[in-house]
């Protein structure tokens, strides 16, 4: 999910990138500012960056309910799926990357079977995660999400493989930590501490990738303007920890169209601009508000599948 296209390279580099140079960043909106600018947050409460980049409740009422009125409602089919997925792939890249740093690139010749072999595994941990879910019907989404994860493990073990093979073609000369580096070039469920930003201190980027210093966000519903948040507050967050500018962002979308014998991934590249970061701390501002003054921004217009409609509603 984390390979970029020959055609989307060429987008970022000769793009996107130099756009986002020319345009720049206001100093006061780099995480590094944190502490003398408008990113100082405005009350000592951390919250996770999916908290506030969720804008399916457009009034934000769902932080209320959870926070102040402490309302539990279970994780929805689409969620625990995506949990699935996402944990899947964050198993699958490091183990790939322990393979060759503790058997050397000899074993690249047989890496694509013996990776193909860990889907087993990761088929048992995703049953056990659905039974333990507490989605009123995760009977019915067992099979189509084992069907999915086949192909997904299958499609990202077939794209590892290949890069690797393509640098090993192109390098007489590689360290196993080089080929690594060149080939899988990101990190999974990168940690950082938000607690700069009133942010959770135990966050999990999805993907960074280093070679470009790009954050990945994954998702697995429709594309919504908001899903840029995301990405955005991983970026800040990043930079308020080692001072290093990050411009550009990535949503990643992973869905499972039918009768399809792979995944299908569409990724939306974006500037983190002023705007966007702006945003993502009036959102965060806003649920902190929220939550420190105990105020009911009142009821969503338009609920749609939001988890909370029900216990909403009954109010």
């Amino acid at each position: 999910m984390y390979f970029f296209s020959e055609e989307e390279r060429k987008y970022l580099l000769k793009k996107l990138i130099p756009s986002s140079r020319e345009s720049g960043i206001a100093e006061e909106l780099r995480g590094w500012n944190w502490h003398c600018s408008e990113l100082s947050p405005p009350h000592d409460i951390l919250l996770p960056v999916w908290e506030i980049s969720d804008r399916y409740c457009e009034t934000g009422r769902d932080t209320y309910l959870r926070h102040v009125q402490k309302v539990s409602v279970p994780a929805s089919e689409e969620m625990v799926a995506g949990r699935i997925y996402h944990q899947a792939m964050a198993e699958l890249y490091p183990t790939a990357k322990r393979l060759i740093y503790k058997e050397g690139m000899n074993i690249c010749a047989q890496l694509s079977d013996i990776l193909m072999g860990r889907l087993d595994d990761a088929l048992v941990e995703a049953a056990e995660q659905l039974s333990q879910a507490k989605c009123s019907s995760y009977e019915n989404i067992g099979k189509s999400v084992s069907d999915n994860l086949r192909k997904l493990w299958s499609f990202e073990v077939s794209r590892i493989v290949s890069s690797i093979f393509s640098y090993l073609s192109k390098y007489k000369y590689l360290s196993d930590d080089s080929l690594i580096n060149h080939a899988l070039p990101f990190v999974v469920e990168h940690k950082l501490d938000g607690k700069y930003l009133g942010l959770s201190r135990n966050l999990s980027a999805d993907a960074i990738n280093m070679g470009g210093m790009l954050i990945c966000d994954l998702k697995t519903g429709q594309q919504r303007d908001f899903h840029r948040l995301s990405a955005t507050g991983y970026a800040l967050v990043y930079e308020s920890l080692y001072e290093v500018p990050i411009n550009i962002g990535c949503t990643v979308y992973l869905s499972f169209p039918k009768n399809h014998p792979t995944p299908h991934i569409e990724r939306d590249f974006f500037i983190i601009s002023d705007e966007v970061r702006q945003w993502f701390i009036e959102e965060r501002d806003s649920k902190q508000d929220l939550i420190f003054y105990e105020r009911d921004p009142g009821r969503c217009p338009n609920p749609g599948s939001c988890r909370y409609r029900e216990f909403c509603f009954q109010q």
